[in-house]
């Protein structure tokens, strides 16, 4: 039955007894590996089905992996336990709670019947039940990694908080993993029949387990000293979560007379794509040693490094490429867009929408549909319009002001039954609504026209960076969810790069116009947002995180740039070995094609960025981009002789190296002539507007140049328009 595997995997499969551990490289056929090596061990060994545990991590994977078992074992296997971790741990627990002190018919909770238990445990002690999801992400964060934290106040309420669980004989998520360990811990007799039951031991993606998880599986192998585990150090990307890399090390230590095998023919890429991410990986010093071939060979045309001018004709590039391929009988859904960064969804996913390319969000959330985006347009679109109720009625209590539906009710009654305003209708509820909520209301109308006065003179970055912080908006976040506040902070800064465009847009217009404007464009618009349906058959765009274990055979990973990919993070916390397994995991997903793509200049978080080639693409590539040739942008470079593209001409070749400092003498002009929001004229530059001014530097956005540019506002070439 193993005439189908390769030797390395038939050797892995053999190798019954004892501990094992089999380095599996990206796409070498590791799944295959596990299901032949359990089938082997009923079939041939004659092992009761019953005495195997498979353990993954998602319910999706056991069930492919109990189906494939199903189709090389022609008898019942269905007391063969394949399974989650926590699914595990849930069932143990069912007929062992007791011996913890809980009864068998516990409830598990979810993480929004946990956020309700702490927010009901601080309102009975009188606390801010605000910091309800503070506290949870606390109490997660620290059972997770088995800390204790620091905080006197934290540790209180964790504590107040374990009392009520047990007492209520309540699991959260956490708990299950822990409390078997504990269980195993504490009560021999219940370990010793686990470990009787469960013979051989079999792990799948044995680099994303935690510390408790690992503690598990070596408590139940212990005597046995039958655990198989199967990973990829190469591919551990999710330390955030937890997963230890070190459990590699601490298997190796814990079973010293341990077997290895490695897997390194991979089944999914050219030899050529191959060549790159072997190179990239290799600089990472904390690793097995390996390095994946592959029986298809390929050639240098299977990676593509594109130059881009900026970030739009980064955009062009990609889409133009997938018509392409898609022209010659290839489907959407053949198509990946990989990005380190979700601030880089947002330009990808308007120049797909605007082509009219399908396209699906895997694992996330599309860009102009996240919460805080839709939140900061309605305020921005009632500014606009004062009459819009539907923005009001999404924004009104964004943050709270204690302003509940039957409050809303009636002013939307007066408006409708008297044709009024909806500023009229909330002047006409003083004698309907008791002071406080009438003030409310007050405070947030005036607060909306003085802004929309504010706009006339004001420039919108800047209106908007003061929008938010009056209204303590990233506070108002933070207290929600803290756990996706870094995410949804960075989409709010992004949002800032879409104000700049439309400032810059229709400059014959006032400005409230020009945002009238953008509204009434598609992306902006409710009714175009709504008609935007994912498809399941487009091309795939997620992060690099959401995708692993998925395949494509045209990928595209992009803002391969430095303080991109690498992220700023990641460089300040040295952690840089963690972030090149993550670019690995990236490229080692394109089966026929891979395009890597960066930009000479960067709109990011509403300023224009310089940013240098990744390291990661020059390691991938095996030599310094910056240390070659000085070539034109656009180059569209296949990697063996980086032959140019001559198809595609940037508008950057246009422009002449920049000139050498001038003399001091041209430093004559007072600075404090000019504003924020004023156009200018440079020499060289051409037309702009000072989008901020710091002591006597502007930083002024040039139309032509469609990037900032920060100049001493003291100089001859620059004048006012």
């Amino acid at each position: 039955m193993l005439e189908l595997l390769n030797e390395a995997q038939r050797n892995a499969i053999l190798e019954v007894n004892g501990p094992v551990i089999v380095y599996a490289g990206a796409g070498s056929g590791k799944t295959r590996t596990l299901t032949y090596r359990i089938a082997y061990m009923i079939l041939e060994k004659g092992i009761n089905p019953s005495n195997i545990l498979a353990i993954t991590f998602t319910n999706k994977a056991a069930n492919e992996m109990k189906e494939r078992v199903k189709a090389l074992v022609e008898f019942d296997y269905y007391s063969l336990t394949v399974s989650t971790f926590h699914s595990l741990c849930a069932r143990i627990l069912r007929k062992e709670a007791h011996h913890l002190g809980y009864e068998n018919n516990f409830s598990i909770v979810d993480e929004d019947d946990q956020h309700k238990i702490i927010s009901d445990m601080l309102n009975e002690a009188k606390e801010d039940k605000r910091k309800a999801r503070v506290l949870q992400k606390e109490i997660s964060y620290n059972k997770c990694f088995e800390l204790k934290s620091d905080d006197p106040w934290i540790r209180k309420y964790s504590d107040i908080y374990e009392e009520k669980m047990k007492k209520s004989n309540l699991f959260d998520f956490d708990d299950l993993l822990l409390k078997v360990r504990d269980l195993f811990l504490e009560n021999k007799d219940v370990l010793e029949k686990y470990r009787k039951k469960f013979e051989y031991i079999l792990v799948d993606e044995f680099q994303d387990t935690n510390k408790t998880q690992y503690q598990l599986v070596k408590l139940l192998a212990l005597n046995s000293r039958n655990l198989f585990v199967v990973g990829d150090d190469d591919q551990s990307i999710y330390a955030f979560r937890g997963a230890n890399y070190e459990n590699i090390k601490l298997f190796k230590k814990d079973f010293p007379e341990h077997s290895s095998f490695t897997l390194n023919q991979n089944y999914r890429s050219t030899q050529f794509i191959l060549d790159g991410c072997n190179r990239l990986i290799s600089h990472n010093e904390d690793r097995e040693k390996k390095s994946l071939f592959s029986d298809v060979k390929g050639d240098e045309s299977d990676v593509c490094v594109f130059q881009a001018y900026d970030e739009k004709d980064e955009v062009r590039y990609v889409v133009d490429q997938i018509e392409l391929k898609k022209n010659r009988n290839n489907r959407y859904e053949d198509f990946a867009i990989l990005y380190r960064s979700s601030t880089l969804l947002r330009n990808f996913e308007l120049g797909l929408i605007r082509h009219g390319i399908p396209y699906k969000v895997y694992g996330g959330v599309s860009y102009l549909r996240r919460r805080e985006i839709k939140d900061v347009i309605a305020y921005l679109k009632l500014i606009v319009n004062s009459n819009d109720m539907v923005s009001f009625k999404r924004i009104i209590n964004v943050p709270s002001r204690g302003l509940g539906d039957a409050t809303i009710q009636k002013i939307e009654h007066l408006k409708d039954e008297y044709g009024l305003t909806l500023f009229s209708a909330i002047d006409s509820c003083k004698t309907l609504l008791p002071k406080a909520k009438y003030d409310e209301l007050q405070d947030f109308k005036e607060l909306i026209d003085r802004y929309k006065k504010d706009m006339e003179t004001t420039f919108l970055v800047n209106l908007y960076d003061k929008l938010l912080d009056e209204l303590k908006y990233l506070d108002y976040l933070k207290e929600e969810d803290p756990d996706t506040f870094d995410d949804r902070k960075d989409n709010l800064k992004e949002f800032r790069s879409i104000l700049i465009s439309v400032e810059s847009s229709k400059e014959d217009l006032p400005r409230i116009e020009r945002l009238k404007a953008a509204f009434d464009e598609a992306i902006l618009s409710d009714e175009f947002l709504q008609s935007q349906k994912e498809d399941p058959h487009g091309v795939t765009v997620s992060t690099i995180h959401s995708i692993k274990g998925l395949e494509f055979d045209y990928v595209f990973l992009v803002g391969l740039e430095e303080g991109i990919f690498p992220s700023p993070r990641s460089i300040e916390e040295g952690n840089l070995e963690e972030e090149r397994r993550v670019a690995y995991v990236a490229t080692t997903r394109a089966k026929k094609k891979l395009y890597l793509t960066y930009t000479n200049q960067r709109l990011l978080y509403g300023a224009r960025q310089r940013n240098t080639p990744s390291r990661f693409l020059q390691e991938f590539l095996g030599f310094n981009i910056k240390k070659k040739e000085e070539r034109r942008y656009n180059d569209n470079y296949s990697f063996g002789d980086l032959d140019y593209d001559n198809d595609r001409i940037s508008p950057m070749n246009k422009i002449k190296k920049e000139e050498k400092k001038e003399k001091v003498d041209v430093y004559t002009q007072d600075a404090s002539i000019y504003h924020v929001g004023d156009r200018v004229i440079h020499t060289k530059f051409g037309e702009g507007i000072i989008v901020a001014i710091n002591k006597d530097i502007g930083s002024i956005f040039f139309d032509s140049e469609h990037r900032m540019v920060n100049l001493l506002l003291t100089h001859n070439a620059l004048s006012k328009k």
